[in-house]
């Protein structure tokens, strides 16, 4: 009614002289935003039709909830995969219509299948095949990023991966280990965000060290063969090097690992050989000479700790991380590139070194006194030579 009687109102009004051609134009267009603003609203259900939606859906899981015993096992499967479908199909039924409801729907979906498959192996009794299941579930995560390409998924499949890798430990299949493997680069090679480039680097590196409980491997340098086998990714995918920033995180976290390891004995497994050190070493040397990338030089002087493990009070391979992390803040600021991750790192270092050598033989107030100092001291210096960089307002 309003479209008609605006459209024939102004062509009178335009031909009476009331109205120019213009303004009769932008009269029609404000009506017809306005109709199309009030069917928007009349289609909203009203808060009775939501409130009553919310009482029937509570009702209906206390209902399954206190009859859950006596429900068929088929039937309580049957049940999740109707939600499971519905909330898949709803979504894709309001796709083109309410856009900003879909992912919303999609992740309801992925719930109602993580509950599926829950409900599948408690009624079968397969709780020995947890691991399997994280994996299914970090698989159907992946789908889920690659098919919809939404962030969310990327969040949902670190989780799930993260919780099938930390599964892993007690006891998993070589199969499951080459499925895991497979999924995970379809996940790197498919998606091309940093951030899931990010999550799968760090899953490959999770299921590599699952390899090593695999084949019992008793020395204490299998996480670092992992990060030398980790390199092959830096051939195949030179050009995607936005993820490689994990490769200097993995390689710092080790670092402090093995700093604290060899003195508090943390592993128990066997020294390691002069040869198995020395080829290590060899290893992490050439991952830098093959790819002359600036920022795996920090990763090659890794190479120290294989030979650095043969002095049982850890001084030297403290004195050699501190000299590494020192150098890595210097080089830095010289080089002009950002000093906050190669400041944070220095300062990590230093902390656990006091806790491993001076927290015992130092007041506490003392002991924080001197760490300020340091801290006081590095940026002065940082601050100072910012300040004499002509070409740098302070």
């Amino acid at each position: 009614m309003i479209q008609v009687s605006i459209d024939k109102k102004v062509r009178e009004w335009q031909e009476a002289g009331l109205l120019d051609e213009a303004t009769g134009k932008r009269l029609v267009d404000y009506e017809h935003t306005q109709r199309a603003a009030s069917e928007r609203h009349d289609h909203k259900p009203p808060v009775l039709v939501i409130v009553g939606s919310i009482l029937l859906a509570l009702s209906l899981f206390s209902f399954v909830a206190a009859n859950w015993q006596a429900i068929p096992d088929l039937l309580k499967i049957g049940l999740f995969l109707i939600f499971m479908v519905g909330f898949y199909v709803f979504a894709e039924r309001v796709r083109l219509k309410t856009p900003r409801y879909v992912t919303l729907l999609r992740v309801l979906g992925f719930v109602f299948f993580v509950a599926t498959m829950a409900v599948i192996f408690t009624t079968y009794n397969l709780s020995g095949q947890l691991t399997f299941l994280f994996w299914i579930l970090f698989t159907m995560a992946v789908l889920h990023r690659i098919m919809y390409e939404h962030v969310i998924f990327s969040i949902i499949s670190a989780i799930t991966a993260f919780m099938a890798v930390t599964n892993s430990f007690e006891g998993i299949g070589l199969t499951l280990i080459g499925f895991a493997l497979v999924v995970t680069w379809v996940w790197f090679h498919f998606v091309e965000e940093s951030l899931d480039r990010t999550f799968a680097w760090l899953t490959f590196y999770g299921i590599l060290n699952i390899f090593g409980q695999y084949v019992d491997y008793e020395g204490r340098l299998w996480p670092l063969w992992s990060l030398v086998i980790l390199h092959a990714l830096l051939l195949i995918y030179r050009k995607r090097a936005a993820w490689q920033a994990a490769y200097l995180f993995v390689a710092a976290v080790l670092s402090i690992g093995y700093l604290v390891n060899v003195t508090e004995s943390w592993l128990s497994q066997r020294p390691p050989s002069i040869l198995e050190a020395t080829l290590l070493s060899i290893a992490l040397v050439a991952v830098y000479l093959i790819h002359r990338r600036n920022d795996l030089l920090w990763v090659s002087l890794l190479a120290v700790i294989p030979f650095a493990l043969f002095e049982d009070s850890g001084v030297l391979l403290a004195v050699l991380i501190e000299v590494i992390a020192l150098a890595y803040l210097v080089r830095q600021d010289m080089m002009r590139q950002p000093t906050i991750f190669a400041f944070i790192y220095f300062l990590v270092v230093q902390m656990t070194i006091y806790f491993i050598y001076v927290w015992d033989r130092l007041d506490i107030s003392l002991f924080f006194l001197i760490g300020a100092l340091i801290v006081f001291a590095l940026s002065l210096g940082l601050w100072w030579r910012n300040r004499t960089r002509r070409d740098v307002t302070t």
